[in-house]
């Protein structure tokens, strides 16, 4: 900005100013706006910061501001907005979004920022102020979603893209390589984040190499993924791979280099729906399918790219139970036991990991419903299970009403693990075999084969009664008596048909082929092991007291 600069706005602005008014001061904020309205000053800019507090003090203000940016020659608007949707539709090119608010945030934390999804994100505005979003994947014939590859010829843009990339996506979800042709300032700041794998600098030397690189990482993917359909099919199995987007600057001058570079990216590019590889290039090539315009970025991006990359390697406190649920630090049961879609159901989060993301357990089925489920155990010491057994029990009580979850608790030793959980509405005391026959008897006489058949019959207007989910916890089964051991077998083996979950724990791993997850004590702290996977966590830091407090709130709620 040059000239004059006269700012609405409250508090102390980013940057220098001339005169600054506060919006509650009405009568001088009106006498600028009508100082502006008929011309203002040469060269003088109208700054309104924080459009939301100022119009709701002058509910005029959308009209003022149309009037000068339509007739002011030699004057200019520039409003500053937290998101692009307070501002009217017809002043959104007058914006000045900084980097994050337009990614939705105010401030960065991990576990608040890295949530997106691998789908989309905003780079900048374009001409008329609407944000301009890079779309990373498609669907092919319309069935299977695959990731594109991509194009950028503005610097801005392309260091946009990839900043929005680490602000919005944890490190297990999106990685990055960075090429760059020459011994460039490019990725100056953006190389501090925890995402990226590796910094090539002066590839045009030798590409040859780094292509033989790029080709290993490839095949190395490809045979983690194996047969999966997609890489986003493979995550779904909970193996999680991350995005890896290779991003090159200088492209030209690599392939002029080794012609052969850009056939062997060609050759990475159509393995993408599989090793989840995507190209950002910074020239038009016939793998980049998607070429993206120049834009509008943020006015500090600069100062993002340096700050934001630290700012992920600093450490966050765990969160607390309610915290890692999305929920206010209370129970709502409308809120908490709304329905669900099927895919979310039975799935809940038990702690976070090292970026301040959710590790969940679904009990679903891994065989009929695409979970983790439907039967697994508690490995720790007596005095440390009681951790685990509550984060998962507490976190499907919290999600799943009784009609929806009913639970058994169980203690051969007579322990306290259990204590404080028993108040909850969804505990009963069920004899589990007679439980399993009735079950049988229900499916078998309204002719439905599994629960999850009988429950998507009841959800579609079958006049059907509710047949809850049985979760049955059973704690200290290093010595379990035989004919108890029989029963247990036998849920094992039908449970996944019949809605019967077992969660079973003591100080060893029990060694049942029926057993599909675990939550084990290591040296290193809390382990979530499903097959192959293994994630590192940290339970909510508050379990005692939403143990003695939750599961007696909730009985009230439902009576």
């Amino acid at each position: 900005m040059t000239g004059q600069i006269y700012r609405i706005g409250r508090g102390t602005p980013p940057e220098p100013v001339n005169v600054s008014f506060d919006p509650a001061d009405h009568r001088r904020c009106q006498n600028l706006l009508t100082w502006f309205e008929r011309g203002g000053e040469p060269g003088a800019t109208l700054l309104i910061d924080d459009w939301k507090l100022c119009a709701a003090s002058h509910p005029g203000l959308a009209d003022s501001v149309r009037w000068i940016a339509a007739t002011a020659r030699n004057a200019q608007v520039i409003i500053r907005a937290g998101a692009l949707s307070d501002v009217p539709t017809g002043l959104r090119s007058l914006v000045r979004l900084n980097f994050l608010a337009l990614h939705g945030l105010s401030t960065f934390t991990r576990a608040l920022a890295w949530k997106g999804r691998w789908w989309k994100v905003p780079i900048g505005l374009d001409s008329n102020g609407e944000p301009v979003v890079v779309e990373l994947t498609h669907f092919v014939d319309g069935k299977w979603r695959t990731g594109s590859h991509l194009s950028v010829t503005a610097p801005d843009a392309f260091r946009s893209l990839v900043l929005g990339l680490m602000t919005t996506q944890s490190p297990k979800m999106f990685q990055a390589i960075f090429i760059d042709a020459h011994d460039t300032d490019v990725f100056a700041g953006l190389d501090q984040a925890p995402h990226v794998q590796a910094h090539h600098r002066n590839a045009a030397r030798n590409p040859g190499r780094l292509a033989d690189v790029l080709l290993a990482e490839s095949q190395r993917r490809l045979e983690v993924v194996g047969n999966t359909w997609t890489i986003f099919h493979h995550r779904g199995f909970d193996q999680v791979l991350p995005q890896l987007l290779v991003c090159v600057t200088g492209f030209e001058d690599i392939k002029a280099a080794e012609p052969s570079f850009a056939s062997d990216l060609a050759i990475i590019a159509k393995d993408v729906g599989q090793s989840g590889m995507q190209l950002l290039l910074d020239c038009p090539h016939e793998a980049a399918e998607l070429q993206i315009d120049d834009c509008t970025v943020p006015a500090d991006l600069d100062e993002m790219a340096v700050s934001l990359p630290l700012l992920m390697h600093q450490d966050e406190p765990p969160p607390d139970f309610f915290t890692l649920h999305d929920m206010p630090n209370r129970f709502d049961q409308p809120h908490a036991w709304r329905p669900r879609p099927i895919a979310m159901q039975y799935r809940v989060a038990v702690g976070a990991d090292v970026y301040g993301q959710p590790v969940e357990i679904d009990l679903k089925s891994s065989a009929l419903q695409d979970g983790m489920g439907p039967h697994g155990e508690v490995v720790a010491p007596a005095e440390r299970r009681a951790e685990a057994l509550r984060a998962l029990v507490l976190g499907q009580m919290l999600r799943h009403s009784p009609d929806e979850l009913q639970v058994v608790l169980i203690a051969l030793h007579g322990a306290a693990v259990f204590d404080g959980l028993a108040d909850a509405p969804h505990v009963r005391a069920v004899d589990l075999l007679e439980d399993h026959e009735q079950r049988t008897r229900t499916l078998a006489a309204n002719g439905y084969r599994s629960i999850w058949d009988y429950r998507a019959a009841r959800s579609n207007g079958a006049e059907l009664g509710p047949l809850p989910e049985l979760l049955v916890c059973v704690d200290g089964l290093a010595e379990v008596p035989p004919e108890f051991l029989d029963v247990l077998r036998t849920l094992g083996q039908a449970g996944r048909t019949y809605g019967q979950h077992l969660l079973l724990s003591g100080p060893a791993p029990l060694g049942l082929d029926f057993l599909s997850y675990r939550l084990e004590l290591t040296g290193q702290g809390w382990t979530r092991r499903i097959s192959r996977s293994v994630e590192n966590l940290v339970l909510p830091t508050d379990l005692d007291d939403v143990t003695r407090s939750l599961p007696g709130v909730m009985r009230a709620a439902s009576s």
